[in-house]
């Protein structure tokens, strides 16, 4: 279910609501395991639950069950293993620029929507975009450089293109193979009805933050000299004012 359908579901009392449960047989029957499995939220997600120390003696099957409607398309139990070799690599260059609304591919209704990277237009599919200051185009390696309270504010329709060096990559052994791993830690804002104050871009997020009251917790105090020096593109509409005059000139 969408979120308004989420959101009328949770006021009917009579409606099961749960998140999906993972469960574990034994020779006692089925039972819950202490393991929060989570929703794919948004698109096309790949979830990732730790049994370590979870599953109860002699489990023979696991099943996951929700109240809701959820398409898996792969579930696979993985062993854990330890890395051989990790190195941290950071984007050794980096640029913010405008790249367009993606076109949708088109699949059958109950799929999720997927754009198309190679094919874009000017106007989105969408009717509110958040407005408000956004990260400036050009390069943002300080926004990015680690997880903390900067924040490369990426708007719809924009892409961040990310060089890194791979001559500084340390030699690669001989019969192995190399796997790349992106991680990135930040937010992602809807303009849903039901997101709170999802018509603009700010009040920005912080670690740390109550997400559950969202807009009404006061931002403390926080190194916060790359607001003005990189949000100054502003998206979105036109103030009243600006509005007003331009109608005015066609008038005349």
């Amino acid at each position: 279910g969408g979120g308004m359908a989420n959101i009328s579901a949770s006021h009917r009392s009579e409606l099961p609501f749960p998140f999906p449960v993972l469960e574990a047989e034994t020779g006692d029957g089925w039972q819950k395991l202490d393991s929060p499995v989570g929703a794919p939220v948004g698109k096309t997600k790949t979830i990732v639950v730790d049994l370590e120390g979870k599953l109860p003696a002699n489990t023979t099957r696991l099943r996951l069950w929700m109240a809701f409607e959820i398409h898996w398309n792969r579930i696979a139990l993985l062993e854990k293993t330890t890395l051989p070799n990790a190195t941290e690599q950071h984007a050794a260059a980096t640029d913010l620029h405008w790249h367009g609304y993606g076109a949708f591919e088109n699949q059958l209704s109950h799929l999720p929507l997927t754009p198309i990277h190679a094919e874009t237009t000017d106007m989105p599919n969408w009717r509110i975009t958040p407005s408000g200051w956004v990260t400036r185009y050009g390069g943002v390696n300080e926004l990015i450089a680690a997880k903390d309270n900067k924040l490369a504010i990426i708007a719809a329709g924009d892409e961040l293109t990310l060089d890194f060096d791979a001559t500084s990559l340390p030699t690669q052994p001989a019969e192995t193979t190399r796997h790349f791993f992106l991680f990135t830690s930040g937010w992602d804002k809807d303009a849903d009805f039901h997101v709170a104050q999802g018509w603009t871009v700010e009040p920005l997020p912080w670690h740390g933050m109550n997400h559950q009251i969202y807009g009404r917790e006061p931002r403390p105090k926080l190194d916060d000299a790359w607001i003005k020096k990189y949000n100054t593109r502003w998206i979105g509409p036109r103030t009243f004012r600006k509005l007003n005059k331009l109608t005015q000139s066609k008038n005349k």
